[in-house]
């Protein structure tokens, strides 16, 4: 996150004005969540264990992905792995994608009494050109946006939108003209989080780049006070105490808003540059706080170990970073340990939920099965289905076709159908189906068919 010149911004939007204007509407059937609540509720009572831990986070691939090559940097990554990170959604996350990503955050932090921190990265010129440039048009944005709303709705969540979004508006790269659109995109954002029950905190830079009084009023511009609040820090460096300081400041100009604070790399402090920082290390470990400030929660929001972009030897921005996540771990100052507020609630592991539509022989020596499965122990990963005839198994199944209809009951993602052809002898067959447990919880039968094959 970068420091530049500041001057007064122009063409500040209402956010009220702009909601009534927007696209966005919570999409779940609750009744909304009124912005006076999600401000006024404790910390602990939004982060509830603290933030979650994705087993297959970025940092869990590159620590089996670099395995062999580089064991020093599967290391660095598996240390990293052990603490959670927030989950960044932006362009590259659409569709399916998009759906299974936040489904599996969501039913992870539901096993384990967590929170999921997602981060919403793909705003109309989204770094004005710099090494991150890219995002949607507003249309396409909004209607996105509506898409993880409806995702998170009603589950224990948390958004950071949009870091750079707010503060880097001082930049000269940034069109003057793009003020009135970035309020107008973000008021309806984060309202649409709130009515959903999710707590959303919008950017506020950090304690170097913009004064905290023409932040604030950016801030209120962009309507702060239908959000939880404001995020400082996300990918920079500045040290904990400097951050709260500024952010102090920022929340008393906006009606007492809570913040959290990135603390991912800031463990060594300042490192002369805002770009892939020489030196630096990992800061103080995600907890949630309660020292009787607005600090909601020391945040890990920039994912340690992936590159700002081509700078100081650095990859392209995104791409993991074996030597910076080597270094981050080398200098970490993670504090001291916080015992966790309440034991985490791990679920015991379950056998698959599973449903036979038919079983039919509409060819020679053949059968085609189909239906649909999924398992709570990994929504990502699609069920196999097992087809066995007089105990001996005839073919599999991969439970990975679209079915809205059960996401719409079940709430697991879409793509949980499946339909095979398997080769069956001809006669009167009793054909039965499994579906193939994908953790410690068994199989599920879904019982035999007796069928007639021709």
């Amino acid at each position: 996150m970068r420091r530049a010149s500041v001057f007064a911004t122009t063409g500040a939007v209402s956010a009220f004005v702009a909601l009534a204007a927007g696209a966005l509407t919570p999409t779940n059937a609750v009744a909304a969540t009124s912005a006076a609540t999600i401000r006024a509720a404790a910390a602990s009572s939004l982060y509830a264990s603290g933030p979650y831990r994705s087993d297959t986070s970025e940092a869990a691939k590159q620590a089996t992905a670099l395995a062999t090559s580089d064991p020093s940097g599967a290391a660095a990554a598996k240390t990293i792995a052990q603490y959670p990170v927030a989950i960044w959604l932006g362009d590259w996350t659409q569709g399916a994608t998009l759906t299974r990503t936040i489904d599996a955050a969501i039913a992870g932090a539901e096993r384990t009494g967590t929170t999921a921190v997602f981060v919403t990265y793909a705003i109309p010129q989204r770094d004005c050109g710099g090494y991150s440039a890219g995002g949607f048009d507003e249309a396409t944005y909004d209607a996105w946006v509506d898409q993880i709303v409806a995702r998170v709705a009603g589950h224990r969540a948390a958004v950071i939108v949009e870091p750079d979004s707010l503060a880097m508006l001082s930049n000269s790269a940034c069109s003057e003209t793009l003020d009135a659109q970035r309020y107008r995109i973000l008021a309806r954002e984060v309202a649409a989080f709130t009515a959903a029950g999710v707590p959303a905190y919008l950017d506020a830079g950090n304690s170097n780049w913009v004064p905290p009084a023409v932040m604030a009023s950016r801030l209120n511009s962009a309507g702060v006070q239908r959000a939880r609040g404001f995020f400082t820090n996300v990918a920079n460096y500045y040290p904990t105490a400097q951050e709260q300081a500024y952010a102090e400041k920022v929340s008393a100009a906006t009606g007492g808003s809570h913040y959290v604070i990135d603390t991912s790399r800031n463990g060594q402090g300042w490192r002369g540059t805002w770009c892939n920082g020489p030196g630096s290390g990992l800061g103080t470990s995600p907890r949630v706080v309660s020292d009787g400030s607005a600090l909601d929660a020391l945040l890990w929001v920039k994912t340690p170990g992936a590159s700002d972009g081509t700078c100081n030897g650095g990859p392209a921005a995104g791409k993991w970073w074996s030597a910076f996540a080597k270094s981050l771990v080398a200098n970490a100052r993670l504090g001291t340990p916080v015992a966790t507020a309440a034991p985490a609630r791990t679920a015991p592991s379950v056998a698959p939920t599973a449903h036979r539509d038919s079983v039919a022989s509409a060819a020679k020596r053949r059968v085609t099965v189909s239906g649909w499965t999924f398992d709570r122990d990994d929504l990502t990963k699609p069920v196999t289905v097992r087809v066995t005839v007089g105990g001996k198994v005839v073919g599999t199944a991969t439970a990975d076709a679209s079915r809205p209809d059960v996401d719409r009951v079940h709430r697991v993602g879409r793509y949980h159908g499946f339909r095979a052809t398997v080769p069956v002898s001809s006669g009167k067959r009793s054909v039965c189906l499994t579906a193939v447990g994908i953790g410690r919880g068994g199989d599920t039968s879904m019982g035999c068919t007796t069928v007639t094959v021709r």
